[in-house]
């Protein structure tokens, strides 16, 4: 049941994100390259991959693949106008004189009564509406780049606009327009899109300033500007045909079963550390179908706080992705994301596992914890596999960066969570507010420029806290009834280590631990290399990519698999008994103990009524203080 919920979930989101399912109204659109006068034409090969770069920048998904004569676009059909529109713009930014006795229009409509001499632009008003220019036509010039640079202004006075610095003879030619013309008013544009009007005297500054407004948002328009002008030149491009496309499918039910595959592969992942007394299966698919759900109330939050103001807008407030603007953009993906995210995560949780009694051991916490946020990285994988039209590089950015930064953000407030059944001084909201800070940073500097490699060493970090963090809730076994009611420590937690209240003793295997954990990293980002390369090279996914990336997949699960086989846990000792893993053996329940060594590692033994517990491997000293401590506590005990 939670299973076939999970679909419809996805379903939902896939619905949520388009009227189409990703696939199912497709439209190939072809295109024809035709030759500048004296130039030879650019091959197809080269045409496609800057008609992809070019899409990129626009932040248009398309598949863009070579033809005999040009290229083809397969697009979702509601995108193929975006998609034409970039397609006639060749690139650079053209200067048009303003016709002030028809401008502004009030509508578009003018346009269908203009004559040749004239062009209708869109601008772009201070409130956001959009009004109709009329120029004169042609252009009086294209700033492209064999005539003009353009590069970001990153002073705090400019920072929401662009500079055009021009070639002396380019300076010339404006020259002679604004003395030709002198004080009208120019319009510079990105094909029929105006950036910004100007004085014709401004031409002759330098660099000339291309303003994107006053507003706070002016510096994300004048970032996606830069790279849209940075996009390689396109020749002339025609279009020849187009055609709807039969619906795709088997695309649709990959982006709806691929993100829940993913999730339930770390949700296994996590449940092995839980293995002496696991949680039962329906409990922890029912939190992760909450924690599926929770994606509504945590969008809903986030697109009230950018509606309401664009200060509360983190998209906005990344200031275009300048890295001056990192503590504001941690502030405000924190105050939205974060806690919105991990919020809507935590009540998913809270609602229904926190108050069932199988939640007695403080890593049931982590378990339910990481469990409502692999569920809802599920969905939200659902809307961005579906954007991204299931692209290589970002499947490989989500499955092993992303989820796995969702699943330690769970397990961080989890863990406060699970650590409430044994300490009255802990409060699982202040680990709810760390995990609402760390998302935020790690979104925010997904969100800056340059800074997006930091993200790889956040996770390696945070996979580091999740294995403290998992080796702390192993200390303590399951909690009674009747001691989780009172909310009272446990006598553990009463007595000093000094009078063998409890003492902790490492065992395990850290270098085989340390081997897997580098085994996971270096198959995740070879596999994310894999889908990288596959990507820009446009290589076909064919035997040799499946062999490979299956390869590499089943070399992640073994890695993962000796990971939580090998974890180094601590052996607490006290009053009550032997605890190790989340199982505790009481005394009364220890009938002998036996010492084995071999090589360089020694094994305390405690024989039981049932199962032997075995205490190591660990060093030899460790092991024998053990060993004394067992002596001095059953002795004590007895």
């Amino acid at each position: 049941m939670p299973t076939r919920f999970g679909i419809a979930l996805a379903a939902l989101a896939l619905l949520g994100c388009s009227p189409h399912l990703v696939g199912t109204n497709d439209a190939a659109l072809h295109y024809a390259i035709d030759a500048d006068p004296g130039h030879e034409p650019p091959a197809a090969a080269v045409v496609a991959l800057a008609f992809q770069e070019r899409l990129s920048a626009a932040q248009v998904i398309a598949d863009v693949d070579e033809t005999s004569d040009g290229v083809r676009v397969v697009v979702d059909a509601d995108g193929a106008g975006a998609v034409d529109a970039l397609a006639r713009w060749r690139g650079g930014i053209a200067v048009y004189r303003i016709d002030d006795a028809l401008s502004p229009s009030p509508s578009a409509s003018s346009a269908t009564t203009l004559d040749a001499a004239h062009v209708a632009l869109s601008e772009r008003t201070q409130g956001g509406a959009w009004q109709t220019l009329v120029t004169h036509a042609p252009a009086v010039l294209t700033l492209g780049f064999g005539e003009a640079a353009i590069q970001a202004i990153a002073t705090a006075s400019h920072g929401r606009a662009l500079a055009v610095t021009v070639t002396p003879a380019t300076l010339g030619l404006l020259n002679a327009e604004a003395v030709a013309h002198p004080g009208e008013r120019v319009a510079l544009a990105r094909d029929r899109t105006v950036m910004t009007t100007l004085p014709v005297e401004a031409l002759l500054a330098t660099p000339i300033v291309v303003s994107f407004g006053d507003d706070v948002a002016a510096y994300t328009r004048a970032a996606r500007a830069e790279l849209l002008l940075a996009s390689p030149i396109l020749p002339v491009l025609r279009r020849t045909a187009v055609s709807r496309l039969a619906p795709n499918y088997a695309l649709a039910f990959a982006c709806a079963i691929l993100p829940f595959l993913l999730s339930f592969g770390w949700l296994f992942f996590v449940r092995r550390f839980d293995r002496s007394r696991p949680e039962p299966m329906w409990l922890v698919l029912s939190t992760f179908a909450l924690g599926g759900l929770s994606v509504v109330p945590a969008g809903l939050v986030e697109a009230g706080c950018a509606v309401a103001t664009p200060w509360l807008d983190p998209g906005v407030m990344t200031f275009g992705g300048q890295v001056w603007a990192l503590p504001i953009s941690i502030a405000v993906f924190t105050l939205v994301v974060g806690v919105s995210e991990e919020g809507a995560k935590f009540l998913g949780a809270w609602s229904l596992a926190r108050h069932r009694p199988e939640f007695d051991e403080p890593i049931d916490g982590i378990v339910y914890g990481c469990a409502a946020a692999l569920g809802f990285a599920a969905v939200e994988n659902v809307k961005y596999f579906a954007i991204g039209r299931m692209s290589g590089s970002l499947i490989a950015l989500r499955a092993f960066v992303t989820v796995p930064a969702h699943l330690f953000f769970g397990a961080i407030w989890g863990y406060g969570m699970g650590r409430e059944l044994v300490s009255r001084r802990t409060n699982a909201l202040e680990y709810l507010a760390l995990a609402a800070l760390l998302h935020g940073a790690f979104d925010a500097v997904l969100s800056t420029d340059g800074l997006q490699f930091l993200a790889t060493p956040l996770v390696l970090g945070l996979a580091f806290t999740f294995v403290a963090l998992l080796r702390s809730a192993l200390r303590f076994g399951a909690v009674t009834p009747s001691r989780a009611r009172a909310g009272a420590p446990p006598p553990s937690e009463a007595l000093p280590a000094s009078d063998l209240g409890r003492a902790y003793f490492r065992v395990g295997s850290p270098v085989s631990f340390y081997l897997c954990g580098a085994g996971i990293v270096v198959s995740a980002l070879s596999l994310m290399t894999l889908g990288t390369v596959y990507e820009l090279l446009h290589h076909r996914i064919g035997a040799g990519f499946v062999s490979l990336a299956t390869t590499m997949l089943a070399a992640f699960g073994v890695a993962a698999y000796g990971a939580s086989a090998t974890i180094p846990l601590d052996v607490a000792i006290d009053r009550r008994g032997v605890t190790l893993a989340g199982s505790e053996t009481p005394w009364r329940a220890i009938l002998g103990m036996a010492i084995e060594t071999r090589g360089a590692r020694t094994t305390v033994t405690l024989r039981t009524a049932g199962a032997p517990l075995r205490l190591g491997p660990a060093r030899p000293a460790d092991a024998a203080a053990i060993a004394e401590a067992v002596r001095a506590m059953s002795s004590l005990e007895g």
